[in-house]
């Protein structure tokens, strides 16, 4: 089993003397008391059976006690995903690139377990800012080619920012890409046609194709 990051999660009590059902086409789930466990240990968490029901669990209790409303974003992750990017900005201003992408990276590590019922919009922005921040530390560390990944990433979750297509060019810069570079640029811009370092990017690379 995965190591959970933020406390044990809970395993629910089940009513005494409620039905077992096995779901047929899921040999190792019985259901029981509307709840997930392995079949052969009848455990919600059987690290014999290398299964984890809880967070599935989780979801169905609290769906039953909000009365169908879902769970609020955990404020322990928010608050590690906010300290590491923190610490990464500050490392960025530091100049310590190498030291700054680790913490971005960390960051969207934490991002990554947010569980499925936390707000789409939330995780793509967050994801967005934390790639896009590596991005720039790996340009500045003359990684090009990794920066390109991960800003296109960024621009494919979340296409309406125009960071994300800055980055993206400066990285096909980087590559010697630059018609790819100029198209980026020309989209950040229609993005937001007050970004003055995006229109110097622009001009400048019109140079050279």
């Amino acid at each position: 089993m995965a190591n959970v990051p933020f406390g044990p999660r809970p395993i629910f009590p089940t009513e005494p003397g409620k039905p077992e059902t096995v779901l047929p086409e899921q040999p190792n789930v019985t259901l029981i008391d509307g709840l997930l466990h392995c079949t052969e240990h009848k455990k919600q968490v059987c690290a014999d059976c290398s299964v984890d029901y809880s967070t599935h669990n989780f979801l169905t209790r609290q769906l039953s006690a909000n009365r169908g409303a879902l769970p609020p974003p955990n404020p322990q992750i928010q608050q590690a995903i906010q300290k590491l990017k923190s610490e990464g900005n500050t490392k960025f201003r530091n100049q310590s690139h190498f030291e700054a992408a680790q913490k971005y990276t960390e960051a969207a590590m934490v991002a990554s377990q947010r569980p499925l019922w936390d707000p789409s919009q939330v995780i793509v922005e967050e994801s967005a800012i934390l790639l896009s921040n590596r991005a720039a530390c790996l340009l500045e560390l003359g990684h090009p080619s990794e920066a390109y990944w991960d800003t296109e990433i960024v621009t494919r979750i979340r296409r309406p920012w125009s960071k994300g297509h800055f980055r993206m060019g400066r990285a096909l810069l980087g590559l010697g890409r630059c018609q790819q570079a100029a198209y980026a640029f020309q989209n950040g811009c229609t993005l937001d046609p007050e970004a003055k370092e995006m229109k110097v990017a622009l001009e400048d690379v019109k140079h050279y194709i």
